[in-house]
């Protein structure tokens, strides 16, 4: 019962998550297509190397030096974020129209566990620009650990190309409208229910058999004004005497016989 009543509001108040599926649908599409500016990305890998040693006239791997690089990947990162990274970048790069902040939000660094892998990814309005400031910021950082840490062991593993043309990042937008489409469905339901909630009036034979507890023999018909201008309907006084002139004249034949 309780399912058939769900099915009867749906049926009822369907035009409501309608409504609101067209009207969120369309905000989300304009807002995407209008608003949302494109993203595109660049990368570059760097690997923490110089682990091998010489052995006898041979390259062998030296399991300390790989530990030490794993330790300094951390203060690798540290120093890739960095305020003095970041503006060596901005001062080698004016073209950019950047401040060193603003580069430091544009790029993010990623590392993989027991790797000896940096990778650097720069995210900006155009691919070129985000090919320049990737660029810059590991020509800067290589150059702040060989200064600062005496250290060279860093070397390019990974560069992106300037000469590719790669699409935006954000240029898909599949979830964003699906969970459109889901969350006005749901709240278009939401509503339709409240609105059934309160809404007391008497509609069917079920309301009000389920109100006043009683079991109805019968309904009156609602009849239109127009149905009895076109006769399509009859009174109840037209038939009462049309079953009156009926009647007489199925006993008229009797009477004539006696």
């Amino acid at each position: 019962m309780e399912l058939q009543h769900y099915l009867k509001v749906v049926k009822r108040y369907w035009w409501i998550p309608a409504l609101l599926i067209v009207v969120i649908c369309t905000a989300a599409y304009v807002y995407t297509n209008k608003y949302v500016k494109p993203v595109y990305q660049a990368s570059t890998d760097l690997i923490v190397n110089k682990t091998e040693s010489t052995v006898a006239g041979q390259q062998v791997i030296d399991q300390n030096s790989i530990n030490t690089n794993l330790m300094l990947i951390n203060t690798y990162k540290q120093i890739i974020k960095s305020p003095s990274v970041m503006k060596t970048v901005a001062d080698k790069h004016p073209e950019l129209g950047m401040t060193a902040s603003q580069i430091s939000e544009k790029v993010a660094v990623n590392t993989m566990k027991d790797a000896q892998i940096i990778t650097l990814v720069a995210k900006a309005d155009s691919y070129e620009t985000a090919v320049q400031i990737v660029g810059g910021v590991s020509n800067a950082f290589r150059g702040s650990v060989t200064e600062l840490m005496k250290l060279n062991n860093i070397t390019v593993l990974t560069e992106p190309d300037p000469l590719a043309a790669p699409g935006p990042i954000n240029s898909s937008h599949t979830v964003l409208y699906i969970f459109s489409f889901l969350l006005a469905a749901l709240l278009g339901l939401g509503i339709a229910f409240l609105v059934d909630y309160l809404d007391d009036k008497i509609r069917t034979e079920d309301d009000l058999e389920s109100e006043l507890g009683i079991t109805m023999l019968a309904t009156i018909g609602k009849i239109k004004q127009k149905d009895l201008a076109q006769g399509k309907l009859r009174t109840a006084i037209p038939f009462a005497r049309e079953n009156a002139v009926r009647g007489k004249q199925e006993l008229r034949p009797a009477e004539e016989q006696r």
